[in-house]
Formats: structure tokens, sequence, C-alpha cells
């Protein structure tokens, strides 16, 4: 079981570069739900495809075949619980009305599969059907993955021939996209003449040898570098300027007070005597006593 998980990984990663993704689109026919109708038929296909993102889908004239199974007074209880199943998945609208264009199952999902009859898988449907020949048919169209079941066994067939093909051409032009180094956009320069310089001009300059490298060099137009002014300094960690002496004689200087008189403006200081001791005031009172006497004399 772990061998065939791989192999059906691989597989399905080999699909992927054709354009398959996820969710996958199941296109199952009634035959299948009939003869599932005792298994776990969404378990088997995340299993087969090691994927839970999954939409099954049923197209309107295989539903139509079912019904048709269940007409009759014996009606059979597998039919019945194959029509309940077939109801929870998705209908695939086809367009294929009873009254006006009946078709078969098997004209219903090859015009689903194949629209426009060119061979090409064009919605990218995963097909599961137990019909031999349309299994066989739908090999020829580009890419179509084909399940069927076996023994309660959920089988994918290997890639058909034609779609190994294709995927072959995938990888070769991805192989050589890699290798080919295709010319960038750009634009031209143009000569004086107002002639264009072709890409072909370009590679044969690019292919000369080292010794004519510098005169290549030379003949090259020169590409103009963007003009773009001289990065100043930070200016959050550059110093403030200085004040010089002519930039505050050109301040306007404010205008200066009336001057006031000197007797207001120059105020005499008050001395501050110094504070003598007792011993001291009676020496000096003595001392100016007799100076008192003389005077009080002179005057009488």
């Amino acid at each position: 079981m772990g061998k065939r998980t791989k192999q059906y990984k691989k597989l399905m990663r080999a699909f992927q570069l054709l354009g398959f993704r996820e969710p996958y689109q199941l296109l199952i026919t009634s035959d299948v739900i009939l003869d599932t109708v005792k298994l776990d038929l969404i378990n088997l296909f995340e299993k087969t495809l090691s994927s839970k993102n999954l939409k099954p889908m049923i197209t309107q004239c295989c539903i139509r075949a079912l019904y048709a199974k269940n007409v009759g007074p014996n009606r059979d209880p597998a039919v019945v619980a194959a029509i309940d199943r077939a109801k929870t998945f998705e209908r695939r609208r086809c367009g294929h009305l009873m009254d006006e264009d009946p078709l078969t199952e098997r004209e219903c999902m090859l015009s689903v599969v194949d629209p426009k009859g060119k061979g090409e898988n064009k919605f990218r449907y995963v097909v599961v059907t137990q019909d031999e020949w349309l299994r066989d048919r739908l090999r020829s169209v580009v890419p179509t993955p084909l399940m069927y079941v076996r023994r309660s066994v959920m089988i994918l067939e290997p890639m058909s021939s034609s779609s190994a093909q294709a995927r072959e051409r995938e990888e070769r032009a991805k192989f050589m996209d890699g290798i080919i180094r295709r010319p960038q956009k750009r634009k031209r320069d143009e000569d004086d003449s107002g002639e264009e310089h072709s890409g072909s001009e370009d590679e044969g300059k690019r292919d000369k040898p080292a010794d004519h490298a510098e005169a290549a060099a030379e003949d090259k137009p020169k590409k103009k570098k963007k003009g773009r002014g001289p990065k100043g300094p930070n200016p959050l960690s550059v110093k403030k300027p200085k004040k010089t002496k002519a930039a505050e004689d050109k301040k306007p200087r404010k205008s200066e007070p009336p001057p006031k008189d000197a007797a207001t403006e120059a105020k005499p200081k008050r001395k501050r005597r110094k504070k003598t001791s007792g011993t001291e005031r009676s020496g000096t009172e003595q001392a100016e006593k007799p100076e008192a006497v003389a005077v009080e004399a002179s005057e009488g």
C-alpha cells in the first residue's frame, strides 16, 4: 500500500505540471457509484490522490441513468442507495435535456471532458469510471487522469502516452527557458541619424575577445548618472553655529531708558557701626568729656 501511494503521489505531481490544481474535480459515472455502495467512496478518493481537498461531481445524464435503473415494481435497494449518494455530490450541468437532445452516458462524459473535440481536457477533470471503452477513448484526451475500482481498491491509471508527450514538451520548454537568456526589456539607444541599435549588435559586442574589451567599452555609450545633490551631515548631530559680532550688530537694539538723577541713582550706603563692650564705652565717654567741658568754656 505504501509503495502504491508513493507512485500515485509522483503521478499526480506530473499531472500538476500540466495544470492540475487542488481541489481536484472528480467526474464520476453511475457505474462507480453502484459498485461502491457498501464502501466509503470519499475515503478511497482521499487515499488514492493523497489529498482531502476534493470536489466530487456528477452530470445530469449520469443521474438520469441511475433513475432509469430504478423503474419497475421490484426496486433494487442498492440503486436507491446509489441515488441517495449521488445527490450529495455536486451537480455538473451538462445541458443535455431529455426532451430535446437526450444523450447516452458515454457521449455526455466525452462532451463534458472534451467540449470542443480538440483532444484537450480543458477544465482538468479527473474521470472516475468503470467503463473500459470510455477509459480507452479518454486516453487520447490530454491530460486526463483515469480512475476505477477493482475489488474494493481504487486504482489510478498510469499516464497515457499522449499525456506523457505533453509533459515532456512542457519540461523541455522550461529547460530551454533556463538555458537561453532572453534579452531583457530595455530602452534602445538611438544614433544621431535616428536609427536604433539592434539586439544583434549588442550580442556581437558581448562576443568580442578580451583583447578588444577596452575598445568595445569605449564604443558603448556611457549611461548618464542621475544628478543627486551632495549628501550633507546629519543636522541633528551638528552643533549650532556661534553668533558673530557682525550678526549681533545687525540685530536691532532695544531703546535704552532715560538716565536718572545722580542723587536718586547713586544712594549713599549706610555704614555699619561696630558694637563695643561696656568698659570700652566708659573709657571713650571719659575721653570725650574734657573736650565737651572745653567747648562749653569757650562758649562762655
